[in-house]
C-alpha cells in the first residue's frame, strides 16, 4: 500500500489523530492500515471534502474567538496581551532543564483539561433536563462540542513530546524549522486554535456560563502565546500534506 502515489508520506506524523473528521484519509497509509471499513476511493473523497468544508467553517470561528476574547478581556478588565514575551521566553527556557510534565505549557494544559471538566459540570448542575449537556444540547452546537472534547486532553501529551524533543534535539539550532519538536508543537497549537473557535460558539450559547467561558478563553489564549514563545518556528513548520 506504501507504494500508492497518491498517498502522502508521513502525513499522519503530525495530524490530530481525528480520523473521522480529517480532509485526507483517501491519502494517508496510517487509515487505509487502521481502518476497519473498507471504502471506495470515490466515497473517501467525498468524505474528506465534507471534512475540509468542515475545518473551513471553523477557521472563521476562530476569527470571531480571538475578537471576543479582546472584547470581553477589555470589559473584565483583563490584559490578553499581558504575557510579556522577553520575561517568559527566560522563565520557559530556564524550565527545560526540568522534567518535560511539569513544563509550564504542558501544566496549562493539564489546568484547560481540569477547567473544561468544570464548565461542564457546571452547565449540567445549573440545567434542569435530565440528560447532560453533552447528550442533551441544541443540534447545531454538536459539532463545536465534539470539538472541544476531542482536544481535551490531546494537548497536555503533544505539549510534552514536544518539550521533550526540544530538550533532545539541544544541538538543533532554535530556530530551526523542521523539526519533530516544532512540528508537534505546531499540532499543539493548531488544536487550541480550534478548541478557542469552538468555545467562543459556547460563549454566545450560554449567557449564565460567561464568566466560565471567558477564563477558558482567556486561559488558552495565553497558552497558544506561551507556545509560540518557546516554539518560535512552530506555526511556520511544514505539515506533510496539511501545509503544502
Amino acid at each position: 500500500m506504501g507504494d500508492k502515489p497518491d498517498l502522502i508520506p508521513g502525513i499522519y506524523n503530525y495530524c490530530d489523530r481525528w480520523c473521522e473528521r480529517c480532509a485526507y484519509t483517501s491519502r494517508c497509509l496510517q487509515f487505509q492500515i487502521e481502518s476497519e471499513e473498507t471504502r471506495s476511493g470515490d466515497t473517501l473523497g467525498d468524505f474528506d471534502a465534507l471534512n475540509a468544508r468542515f475545518w473551513d467553517e471553523m477557521g472563521e470561528a476562530l476569527v470571531q474567538a480571538m475578537r471576543l476574547i479582546r472584547e470581553m478581556a477589555a470589559q473584565q478588565g483583563i490584559d490578553p496581551e499581558d504575557l510579556d514575551k522577553e520575561t517568559a521566553l527566560s522563565e520557559l527556557q530556564e524550565s527545560f532543564h526540568r522534567n518535560a510534565r511539569e513544563h509550564p505549557c504542558a501544566t496549562a494544559a493539564l489546568v484547560y483539561s481540569g477547567m473544561v471538566n468544570e464548565w461542564f459540570a457546571a452547565a449540567d448542575e445549573f440545567s434542569e433536563a435530565e440528560e447532560s449537556l453533552l447528550t442533551n444540547h441544541p443540534l447545531s452546537l454538536d459539532e463545536h462540542l465534539q470539538v472541544i472534547r476531542h482536544y481535551q486532553y490531546f494537548i497536555y501529551p503533544k505539549l510534552v513530546r514536544a518539550v521533550e524533543g526540544r530538550m533532545n534535539e539541544s544541538a538543533i539550532v532554535d530556530n530551526e524549522q523542521q523539526n519533530d519538536a516544532n512540528g508537534t508543537a505546531k499540532v499543539a497549537l493548531i488544536t487550541i486554535d480550534r478548541s478557542l473557535a469552538a468555545w467562543s460558539v459556547l460563549y454566545a450559547e450560554y449567557p449564565a456560563h460567561e464568566d466560565k467561558t471567558l477564563s477558558i478563553l482567556v486561559h488558552l489564549d495565553r497558552l497558544r502565546r506561551s507556545i509560540e514563545v518557546v516554539f518560535p518556528a512552530a506555526r511556520p513548520f511544514i505539515r506533510p500534506g496539511f501545509d503544502v
